[in-house]
């Protein structure tokens, strides 16, 4: 007994106090839980039916995505859970060849991760939805995937289904102790096995059944999880229809109960609803955190899911149109340039005429794709009209403002090379709807310069401004223009292209040498320090969440990571390399490129006296060419840059030829016989010393 009586009210006073701070000893209040379901061959537009009340919800009030997977080959779910499990976070799928990234991340923060569910057929198992959440070894921390989750039905191919009430009660038995969860339903991939086995309508019936049960599993899971509980459907593989949707684009859904509705959406993409495989990763990691609730306003936009699959839906309308109308274009403009070497020794005038014709619209035609993309046309006789007619007018338009043919070229070359620049000032619109721009559906680029208009805007503001860099009265300033062109390209809010940017400065540099030694020397100080200048700027005003090309670039610099320097030129030189092999006209452009450098090297850089209009012409075809070995190397797709840089000079080139005094290769072949004999005779003579 305690006698003292200040003892006891002491006791009585402050123990209840510290009683109710002191943490219970036994039980834990949850955590954040992912419920991460994955469904196949399905699409929005198969939600948006009251049939399945739960998924309608979610399509409407839900936050809705689109990530993009590269995989090589055709899209299987198979390739997709490798590729998502495999991508960095903010690139795309396999770039660094990695495997278990989510799995991996997920258990370095002590996260348990549990899968259910197959999709097995009766002559193959298959549970590969397993590797979208496996760690490097291919383990989860437990699995439930063997026959029972399973339940016979012979009315449904092959005689046994999914048993939707059995993966329920094991879904809300392990959420207590287990932070992701990934369900494999199963039951589409099956349907789309047996699919050839039965009718359409048969095959409606039974995907209409199976959606609404899984409809019905999702409702329940959502109606007994608290607010921390969040389910994520990811269609592994989108239903295969011509309408787009068999690109590598795949629906993601949450209902996140503390979240309100929007896009999901990532610094990776700068595209509302659009997000990368490794933005994925990095989205569980943060719906598994300690406080998921700031996870929205990081990850969300505003948007509805109908203006994400119209979007989708442009998408691939426009990269059939690219694939079709590009590979025409290449395919007519080298024709045109080979017909173009012989047609002056044939006596074919009327197709030497009209070939000249023809060679500066697909000189104009980069400019008119630029200039018609906000029309966003999707209708095919009626894009191919404004190409041809917008081309030919633009031409006739250049003609009209300037005396000779030439200097047309070179009023084309400017102004192409103006809008460009001003399309990356405004955020890159125009580039985004090109058909020559970058494409979301592969993947490689979603905002800022991309390679295509990378060569074109090398070669056009080379070709077009490298006279005036060096004779105008304020040359002076040449340097600073440069340097300031250099930074709008390697912005992460310009061009974000770190390799366009080093190939640009180092063009400045070319520039600049041909300047006489004073006004070099001040030039070069300029451009240092604009770049100096500009780089400390975007090193250090960076915002959060913002990346690109060049502060990776400086950061892995910065930290001296020389192994992951290596590791991104290799990556470069096999994609470029991959790229070259791709196709006959890779090699076939290297070794024009090749021969062009040699020609200028032979030649020299002296001007020719006779020729003083072409002046403008040799002194940027010359830095031109010599830039696009830079580019080439400095590039993931340098060949791709170096094309427009070889391409546009022999635009030029042949049309100077073709306008020259038609003489037969019959009549050349004479003279130069005839030539021969004279200089025979005049040796044989030794009374002749001239």
């Amino acid at each position: 007994m305690i006698k003292n009586k200040g003892c006891r009210w002491f006791i009585f006073l402050f123990l209840p106090a510290v009683l109710a701070l002191s943490p219970p000893v036994t039980g834990q209040a949850p955590g954040a839980r992912l419920v991460l379901v994955n469904v196949t061959r399905v699409d929005f537009t198969d939600f948006n039916t009251a049939d399945y009340p739960y998924l309608q919800r979610l399509l409407t009030e839900g936050q809705v995505g689109l990530a993009v997977v590269r995989v090589a080959g055709r899209l299987t779910p198979e390739k997709v859970y490798l590729a998502l499990n495999g991508a960095s976070a903010g690139g795309g799928a396999g770039e660094e060849n990695a495997s278990g990234v989510i799995g991996s991340r997920l258990r370095q923060a002590g996260k348990r991760t549990a899968f259910l569910g197959n999709a097995d057929l009766p002559w193959r198992p298959n549970r590969s939805a397993k590797n979208l959440l496996s760690d490097a070894y291919g383990a989860v921390d437990e699995e439930i995937s063997d026959q029972r989750i399973l339940r016979a039905d012979p009315a449904f191919p092959f005689g046994f289904r999914t048993d939707y009430e059995r993966l329920g009660d094991l879904v809300l038995a392990l959420l207590p102790t287990t932070d992701v969860i990934l369900v494999e339903t199963g039951d589409l991939e099956r349907l789309e096995a047996y699919r050839g086995l039965m009718t359409d309508a048969q095959w409606q019936r039974h995907r209409a059944a199976t959606l609404a049960r899984i409809d019905a599993f999702l409702a329940r899971i959502s109606a007994a999880t608290s607010g921390k509980t969040t389910i994520l459907l990811l269609a592994a593989a989108p239903m295969a229809t011509v309408d787009g949707n068999d690109f590598p684009v795949l629906p993601l859904l949450i209902d996140r109960k503390r979240g309100g509705p929007g896009l999901l959406t990532s610094p990776s993409t700068r595209q509302p609803g659009l997000l990368t495989a490794g933005d994925l990763a990095v989205l569980i990691a943060d719906l598994t955190s300690e406080m998921p609730e700031k996870t929205s306003a990081i990850w969300t936009t505003g948007g509805d899911w109908s203006r994400l699959q119209e979007e989708r839906l442009y998408w691939g309308i426009n990269l059939r149109q690219r694939m079709l109308i590009l590979r025409l274009y290449i395919y007519l403009l080298i024709f045109l340039l080979f017909l173009a070497l012989w047609l002056p020794l044939t006596p074919w005038h009327r197709i030497t005429t009209l070939t000249r014709a023809v060679l500066p619209a697909l000189a104009v035609f980069p400019l008119t794709m630029l200039l018609m993309a906000p029309l966003r046309i999707t209708h095919w006789p009626l894009l191919v009209l404004l190409l041809f007619l917008g081309s030919g007018g633009l031409w006739v338009l250049f003609r009209r403002l300037v005396p000779t043919r030439l200097l047309a070229y070179r009023g084309l070359f400017i102004a192409t090379a103006l809008v460009i620049l001003v399309d990356l000032l405004f955020g890159a619109k125009l580039m985004q709807s090109s058909l020559l721009g970058p494409s979301p559906v592969l993947g490689h680029r979603f905002y800022g310069l991309g390679n295509e208009y990378l060569g074109v805007l090398l070669a056009t503001f080379l070709l077009g401004t490298a006279g005036f860099l060096l004779h105008v009265p304020w040359r002076k300033w040449s340097g600073f223009l440069l340097g300031t062109l250099v930074l709008l390209v390697v912005s992460p809010r310009g061009g974000a292209n770190f390799g366009g940017g080093v190939a640009l400065s180092y063009a400045a540099v070319l520039i600049i040498r041909r300047l006489k030694p004073v006004a070099a020397r001040w030039n070069l100080i300029l451009f240092s320090c604009c770049l100096l200048a500009g780089l400390g700027l975007q090193l250090f005003g960076i915002g959060a969440g913002e990346t690109s090309h060049l502060h990776n670039a400086l950061r892995l610099l910065r930290l001296g990571a020389w192994e992951q320097i290596a590791t991104i030129a290799g990556r470069k030189i096999r994609m470029n390399l991959g790229l070259i092999t791709y196709s006959l006209w890779g090699p076939i452009l290297l070794l024009v490129y090749v021969i062009i450098l040699i020609g200028w090297r032979v030649r020299g850089e002296e001007a020719d006296p006779a020729k003083p209009e072409l002046e403008w012409y040799r002194q940027g075809a010359s830095i031109a060419a010599k830039t696009g070995l830079v580019a080439f190397l400095a590039n993931d797709s340098g060949i791709v840059v170096l094309a427009p840089l070889v391409l546009y000079p022999l635009i030029v080139l042949a049309d100077r030829w073709l306008g020259r005094e038609r003489r037969s290769l019959f009549a050349l072949l004479k003279q130069a016989g005839r030539r021969c004999v004279g200089i025979e005779k005049n040796g044989s003579n030794p009374g002749r010393t001239g």
